[in-house]
């Protein structure tokens, strides 16, 4: 009997202490995982974008540059997390190949002050055009931020000889046979296909731009879409023929989400 009652003691003791022992060791095994970060790649917390996965090859400046606020203190200048990344070949050029390819400079071997250099002029450019954009957008319906993108891409940060010397921001040509001297401009050969049109500031640009949708046929299924689906803008833009370039709408989309210029549109 005694025998009897001693071994169902220790049964009952191995009963009592066998889930405190589980979960001592699950508690040092989660405690480790935490410490290890193993715990983010089990449950996906870690998952990176496409563009911080660029940005591991990047310069630090460049992509802090991408995260920076446009405009400390204003709610509608939080910075965005970036999440586009197009590989560009090496013969880009232009300030938006940085902000495209975050991965570009690092990658070719170039300057770092260079890459950061063109960041801050994107974004200042991006301050100073927003307000003309964004009005573009309430009087038309299209998205600020593929405007803002586009003024961006077309005149390479209103840096491009085309918008210094007509305020040409969107590459607009003229088409006219019978125009007044002074109204466009010949930048190649003597063509007159290769005529743009000359404005006199650059709102006047931004106003045609958005005339030249608004009333080419060319564009009217865009309008159809949202006013804040900058993604489906940009690739209806695309496919309606407004570029050449197959990656127009990969680019544009890439500006606006690596300096999240969709905080402009409407919500």
């Amino acid at each position: 009997m005694h025998a009897r009652k001693s071994g169902t003691s220790r049964t009952s003791d191995n009963f009592i202490h066998e889930p405190l022992l589980w979960r001592c060791l699950l508690l040092a095994a989660l405690t480790y995982m935490v410490w290890s970060e193993k715990i983010a790649i089990i449950l996906d917390f870690g998952s990176s974008s496409p563009l911080e996965q660029a940005a591991v090859h990047a310069p630090q400046g460049v992509h802090a540059a991408l995260l920076s606020d446009m405009t400390p203190g204003s709610a509608a200048s939080r910075p965005a997390r970036a999440t586009a990344a197009v590989r560009l070949p090496a013969s880009s050029k232009g300030h938006t190949t940085f902000i495209i390819d975050p991965g570009f400079a690092a990658r070719n071997e170039m300057d770092e002050q260079r890459a950061t250099s063109s960041v801050d002029i994107c974004k200042e450019y991006i301050q100073r055009f927003a307000p003309v954009a964004v009005a573009e957008m309430e009087k038309f319906g299209i998205p600020a931020s593929v405007i803002l993108a586009q003024g961006l891409l077309e005149s390479n940060a209103g840096e491009s000889k085309l918008a210094r010397n007509t305020n040409n921001h969107f590459g607009i040509k003229c088409f006219s046979n019978k125009c007044k001297n002074g109204h466009c401009a010949n930048f190649t050969d003597d063509s007159h296909k290769d005529f743009f049109v000359r404005y006199g500031n650059v709102w006047g640009s931004y106003r045609a731009h958005s005339l030249l949708l608004k009333n080419n046929r060319r564009y009217k299924n865009v309008f159809r879409l949202a006013a804040n689906d900058y993604k489906a803008w940009a690739k209806g833009l695309a496919q309606a023929g407004y570029a050449t370039d197959e990656r127009y709408a990969e680019k544009v989309i890439a500006i606006i989400q690596n300096l999240g210029l969709h905080r402009y549109d409407v919500q």
